[in-house]
């Protein structure tokens, strides 16, 4: 069985700094002294036809590249917004956290390698995380968690719609996840140059938001009320992370796959696991 270590060694920090960023995030929030409110998430109808009409412009308006490319962008750049103010945030006060955030989103857009994309992720999925992990219970969580995880692996082994949408977004410019380069000077690579060698099986490889940010939003949600409980589960997702990579290097043929229900499998696991400690 290979294991390459280099390769996880990335991937474990990436995934690890995403959910320690989220789950202090999380606990800035709840245990701030400004009287900060998180609202409880309630699905409606409204919610699902929303939802619907996304998902629809990702599978069917992603064949078009112009329309695409533009799109996918400005999502990505308002999903690293959004993401970045919510942890600047918990670190700063109004303006300095305003401004903070305006400065690193200006870096995400003008400086376009695979070390800065990584780093606007981290923040985007963190941030988002730790919020919508504290606006929903545990429960709520890991339903969605096992949901998704099916969804996954219907939309990669079965219709397949997964791996096209994933292509046309690399064709696009935008990836919603991280660039995870063999090399360490990988990260230093213009991310144009990254996604065509993630295009043609090159030496990068990417790992799915969903995938990181599930996780994320479980631990978040668990250290609303417990933080050694949400590292638990972090720890837990990060065992997922590994039983994902051994999957995925051992391959006879490298080629898309279902990351998230390994990791949501742990990740559950942990959960219970903080249960009964």
């Amino acid at each position: 069985m290979k294991f390459k270590i280099d390769l996880y060694i990335k991937e474990f920090i990436l995934f690890g700094t995403t959910l320690l960023v989220g789950i202090f995030s999380a606990y800035q929030i709840v245990n701030s002294t400004a009287s900060t409110v998180v609202p409880k998430i309630k699905f409606g109808w409204e919610d699902a036809v929303f939802l619907a009409i996304l998902a629809i412009f990702f599978i069917f308006f992603s064949k078009y590249q112009k329309v695409a490319s533009f799109s996918f962008k400005l999502f990505l750049v308002l999903i690293v917004f959004s993401g970045t103010s919510v942890v600047a945030g918990t670190l700063s006060s109004l303006p300095w956290d305003f401004w903070v955030t305006i400065f690193i989103v200006a870096i995400f857009v003008l400086i376009k390698n695979v070390l800065v994309h990584n780093v606007g992720i981290i923040l985007a999925i963190a941030g988002i995380g730790s919020l919508l992990g504290l606006a929903i219970s545990p429960g709520t969580a890991i339903i969605v968690m096992v949901a998704l995880s099916f969804y996954d692996i219907i939309a990669v082994y079965v219709t397949k719609h997964m791996v096209s949408m994933a292509k046309n977004m690399i064709e696009s410019g935008a990836i919603f996840g991280f660039i995870i380069p063999s090399q360490m000077n990988g990260f230093f690579f213009h991310k144009r140059e990254a996604q065509n060698q993630v295009a043609a099986g090159g030496q990068f490889m990417i790992l799915g938001s969903g995938d990181i940010g599930l996780p994320v939003v479980l631990a978040s949600s668990v250290a609303g009320y417990s933080l050694d409980s949400a590292i638990i589960v972090a720890v837990f997702s990060l065992a997922g992370l590994f039983i994902t990579h051994l999957i995925f290097v051992n391959q006879k043929e490298r080629k898309a796959m279902a990351a998230l229900p390994p990791i949501a499998t742990m990740a559950i696991i942990g959960y219970l696991v903080a249960i009964f400690l």
